[in-house]
């Protein structure tokens, strides 16, 4: 079995690991570089060719796959570094995607919005597995952020793989149920393609239990506010928007969501039963311009929710402070940021921005009502120990985020020589 590490391997970002076994690859994730493009929430790549997206490294080089046959990509959940370069590639493999019903079904909807609509076949993941070439593929339901994250499992006559995808031990959500020690503890896998994001911090990543709580305590401390309440989290966080939508109508006030990429997920969401609670939601600027006029007009009756957490500079939250919308914040005014920044330098700043902005305008910023996706170390440690495998590959973070990881590898005892392998993009391995 070969290894392919192309991308993710040196960033948060357009992560793709490949396969090879008896000549014939199999894909694990193809997402895209969000900070190289400065992607905002509503902002659509569509129209980036994409020779300028790989000269500006936003999505992974799959040089190394040249010449390959591919015969299937495997997403292990929904989020654009994950899946934000399929639609540029999948004409090119001409191969099925495996996944999730809701990682697939927003797959779709970026199939149907390239400027040529592609189309490929797709498999849809359950509780059975399939068999694509020389690879069974099965998947393990875990908790992150968005809805339907898997662990991969893959099983080949040359040995087996566990690909985590990004995770968190989490014991208390209410979409996604904790994952299966119990199936975990009879897989036992040759190599181990684990999430290193958050592994250089020490402990457990809080529960979405607590962001929840967080969100509570404080929309309660003003609920008795005439003024406006704006609040801005990840479009694809589903269970943070559900709190903030129940907890907006515990107020007497009336939710609505503003952005694209807010409602597509949301609705998304709400169009497969994940959740139940349909709200207004406005995708069109136009549309919310027009809505939030009346809104501005009666800021007591509404909470609005916006696209824009990282000060991307067209999302609704920035068209807002910059008075492009009708909306004017003034003094006592609420904005809540339920999202932490993401770590690069581009985002940092316009974040800082943004809510600069908004404190020169007199409102209340109120950040950090918020937990992580990403496992911490001792969650690491957990699955590590879980399955036991015989060697140890860390993805998806910047090197000294998959150095963090060999050392916790070595901690349990692993052999930083041959049974922890820290590779850079481009770079591969062969196993047996």
């Amino acid at each position: 079995m070969k290894v392919y590490s192309l991308g993710g391997y040196e960033e948060v970002g357009r992560n793709m690991t490949a396969l090879e076994v008896k000549n014939k690859v199999l894909i694990l994730d193809l997402g895209i570089r969000l900070d190289r493009v400065m992607i905002g929430e509503d902002t659509n790549i569509q129209n980036m060719s994409t020779k300028e997206l790989d000269r500006l490294g936003a999505v992974p080089d799959i040089t190394p796959l040249k010449g390959k046959e591919i015969v299937g990509i495997v997403i292990s959940h929904g989020h654009l570094d994950h899946i934000g370069a399929i639609s540029r590639f999948v004409g090119k493999f001409k191969c099925p995607v495996v996944g999730r019903p809701y990682p697939l079904r927003l797959l779709s909807s970026m199939l149907k919005e390239e400027t040529t609509p592609v189309k490929c076949p797709m498999f849809e993941m359950h509780d059975s597995s399939i068999v694509i070439g020389d690879f069974e593929i099965s998947m393990i339901p875990v908790t992150h952020s968005i809805p339907q994250s898997s662990f991969v499992i893959i099983n080949t006559c040359e040995g087996n793989v566990v690909f985590t995808g990004d995770y968190k031990l989490d014991n208390h959500q209410e979409l996604q149920r904790p994952i299966s020690f119990s199936k975990l503890k009879k897989l036992d896998p040759k190599l181990l393609i684990i999430d290193s994001t958050n592994v250089i911090q020490e402990g457990i990543t809080p529960s979405e239990k607590v962001a929840k709580t967080l969100l509570t305590d404080y929309l309660k401390m003003i609920e008795d506010s005439r003024n406006g309440i704006v609040a801005t989290t990840f479009s694809s966080q589903i269970e943070r928007v559900f709190t903030i939508i129940n907890q907006a109508e515990k107020m007497g006030r009336k939710p609505v969501l503003l952005g694209k990429s807010l409602c597509k997920y949301y609705g998304l969401a709400l169009e497969m039963g994940l959740v139940k609670k349909n709200v207004q939601m406005i995708r069109k600027r136009e549309a919310i311009n027009a809505y939030l006029k009346d809104v501005n007009n009666n800021k007591k009756d509404y909470l609005v929710l916006t696209t824009g957490s990282q000060g991307e500079k067209e999302a609704v939250l920035s068209r807002m402070v910059d008075d492009k919308t009708p909306y004017k914040f003034e003094n006592r005014d609420s904005v809540i940021f339920s999202a932490s920044v993401i770590p690069n330098p581009l985002n940092k700043a316009s974040r800082y921005t943004l809510e600069t902005k908004l404190k020169m305008k007199n409102t209340s910023v109120v950040r950090d009502l918020h937990v992580s996706g990403h496992a911490s170390k001792e969650e690491h440690r957990k699955i590590i120990r879980t399955l036991s495998p015989e060697i140890v590959m860390p993805c998806h973070g910047y090197p000294d985020m998959l150095i963090s990881m060999a050392d916790l590898c070595y901690e349990e005892g692993y052999d930083l020589n041959d049974q922890v392998i820290v590779q850079r993009n481009g770079q591969s391995f062969q196993i047996g």
